[in-house]
């Protein structure tokens, strides 16, 4: 079925509850919306968590995001102009939102109608040759001409190629950390401008340094 038909709009204190959820211990995407099929809600989920650890046998629960964290979150990402959407909101990509584990809650900046065109991703070594950066550059170049929206991970080499040249048509970088910890970090200025036409996302909560892998 498609999941993109399964979340209207959120209302503020479910935006809250649901970045409680997905924030607190032991729950990744798949967890998250196995918790919110059997229990109806991010907030009934939230109570029952407790009882559910200690029902698999954990010695004590694992940590629940506060309201004051998660508060603290959103408002920390709309200073950098973050939105966090959820899958069938305007401005979280719709096929991403078909996934079975896909991120209940996505940091969208930058223009949101990018998100909505089609996308096709051009990624590759960190490592690459002067013909690889020149090739892939091409290939962003002609599929940006087509209509698509070029779609990387920011990483040097190949990912940096493709979004330099698809910056007029627009790209979008698919960041392995928070929004505010950016790798490599002599792409911060690739970033700021790719902005303009494209975006980024992240699900990682702000603060989150990438690792190898992410």
């Amino acid at each position: 079925h498609d999941r993109t038909q399964l979340t209207p709009h959120l209302s503020d204190v479910e935006r809250i509850d649901r970045l409680r959820l997905i924030r607190s211990d032991n729950v990744g995407p798949r967890t998250f919306n196995s918790l919110i099929a059997h229990f109806g809600d991010a907030r009934m989920a939230l109570e029952r968590l407790p009882d559910l650890a200690r029902r698999g046998g954990a010695a004590r629960s694992g940590r629940i995001c506060s309201e004051e964290e998660a508060r603290t979150e959103l408002a920390a990402g709309r200073k950098i102009g973050v939105t966090l959407v959820a899958p069938g909101e305007a401005a979280y990509p719709p096929r991403l939102a078909t996934l079975e584990d896909a991120p209940p809650l996505l940091g969208v900046r930058g223009q949101s109608d990018v998100m909505l065109r089609p996308m096709i991703a051009i990624v590759g070594s960190r490592n690459a040759s002067g013909a690889g950066l020149k090739f892939a550059g091409q290939l962003a170049r002609d599929l940006g001409d087509a209509g698509f929206v070029v779609i990387s991970g920011l990483a040097r080499g190949i990912d940096q190629a493709a979004h330099r040249t698809a910056i007029e048509s627009g790209t979008v970088a698919v960041l392995a950390g928070g929004h505010d910890r950016i790798y490599p970090p002599e792409h911060e200025n690739l970033l700021a401008a790719l902005l303009d036409r494209g975006g980024a996302i992240s699900e990682m909560p702000l603060g989150h340094v990438p690792r190898a892998h992410d």
